[in-house]
């Protein structure tokens, strides 16, 4: 897996992107999962589910398994 990701991670469009978006986005997962001015675990599954449709977005849908149940080990 290291291996796909090495060339996307070295390309600077995608880093730039990466850089620009993310703090945004995981702010944006924060403020949605946080209640009384607490954040709630729920906030790792919004961030995984951006990091998936990042995936998603470079690799396409058909190369990424998305069907993984949430109580699976770390796959």
């Amino acid at each position: 897996m290291a291996d796909l990701l090495t060339p996307f991670l070295q390309n600077e469009f995608w880093v730039s992107k990466i850089k620009r978006r993310l703090p945004y986005l995981f702010r944006i997962a924060e403020i949605e999962s946080s209640r009384g001015g607490h954040t709630g675990m729920e906030v790792g599954s919004l961030r995984e589910r951006i990091i998936v449709a990042l995936l998603i977005y470079k690799f396409g849908k058909e190369n990424v398994i998305t069907n993984i149940p949430i109580t699976f080990p770390e796959a």
